[in-house]
């Protein structure tokens, strides 16, 4: 028999046992050795466990800085990122060394989604802030803000990939008109999708009732959200953030929640979600904080392994390029 391709699974649960039924059902069990192994997020593979490795199927697991020298000369062909972005990997760094890596993109798009209109529907009907009140004593139906029901209210998405798009039919059910600002999009293709354009970011801001984000962290959108913006939203207007953290700058969004420039915000994300997170907002009474859960789901968990053995699959078996490698 063949030497069999050995893969190594490095998530968080370190379970191998989905990836082996995906390659059974595919007739593949027999063309590849399977390591789990569980770790904590945000931490890289020491030099030993990824040894004798071809690929790896990494979920939050940086590859930077000196992490890519050494999976480079452990031999590692290919790293099939379990997410859609890539902020945390040197992709550049990776190829210069012959080292391909692919991502996941579409995989959770509607528990994200999911999540931006739980966390909407939490701040329009206060059900966090009322529950806060009830647990501190309190009862009274009435406390907080005036609320309105969705009808006739404006959202305003800012860009428009897998996410936003599929937030569209779930709001307009709900009666919600949906606005869009994306630079790369024209108003036929948003038309299409049931959305209006607005030719700013400043002019979707002032129209929009409920302000949600989707957009990719890049040296454009860093802090696209700070003190200007927040003049501009609606002094009624939600804020939710299910994209990136640092597209916020969080000093100013505080400040604006303080002043009452904006009526609430919801975040899945933070700038740091590490051991310095920012509390001022966890803790401020007119927002709601997830921690970075919009994308859990056991079909969106499937969907990650099932794609990254798809790269691994291509590359080591079909001897073809990952249909999802990322260009450096």
């Amino acid at each position: 028999m063949a030497t069999r391709h050995r893969i190594l699974l490095y998530t968080s649960d370190g379970s191998t046992s989905y990836a082996q039924g995906y390659l059974r059902d595919a007739g593949l069990e027999e063309e590849f050795e399977l390591t789990g192994i569980a770790h904590a997020p945000m931490t890289v593979p020491a030099a030993e466990q990824v040894a004798g490795h071809e690929a790896i199927l990494g979920e939050l697991m940086p590859v930077r800085d000196e992490a890519v020298d050494m999976m480079a000369h452990a031999g590692i062909r290919l790293i099939a990122s379990l997410s859609i972005g890539l902020n945390h990997m040197d992709v550049a760094g990776l190829a210069r060394q012959g080292v391909l890596t692919s991502n996941c993109p579409g995989y959770c798009a509607e528990d994200v989604a999911l999540h931006t209109i739980a966390l909407m529907l939490d701040l329009e009907r206060q059900v966090t802030f009322s529950n806060r009140t009830v647990v501190g004593g309190a009862w009274d139906p009435h406390q907080g803000y005036e609320m309105h029901r969705t009808q006739e209210q404006t959202l305003g998405l800012v860009f428009f990939g897998n996410i936003a798009r599929a937030v569209v039919p779930i709001a307009r059910a709900m009666g919600m008109r949906v606005l869009v600002w994306a630079p790369t999009k024209s108003a036929g293709e948003l038309a299409e999708a049931g959305c209006a354009q607005a030719a700013t970011l400043d002019e979707l801001l002032a129209a929009s009732d409920v302000v949600s984000l989707h957009c990719p962290l890049i040296p454009q959108t860093e802090r696209l959200i700070g003190p200007h913006e927040l003049t501009v939203m609606k002094s009624t207007a939600f804020l939710v953030n299910t994209s990136r953290g640092p597209v916020i700058d969080e000093g100013a969004l505080a400040d604006a929640l303080d002043a009452g420039q904006i009526q609430a915000a919801a975040l899945d994300v933070l700038a740091d979600e590490g051991a310095h997170r920012n509390q001022r907002l966890i803790n401020h009474p007119r927002c709601v904080v997830t921690p970075h859960a919009a994308y859990v789901s056991r079909e969106a968990s499937d969907a990650l392994i099932r794609m990254g053995l798809d790269a691994v699959i291509e590359l080591l078996v079909e001897g073809c390029e990952p249909t999802n490698v990322v260009c450096a």
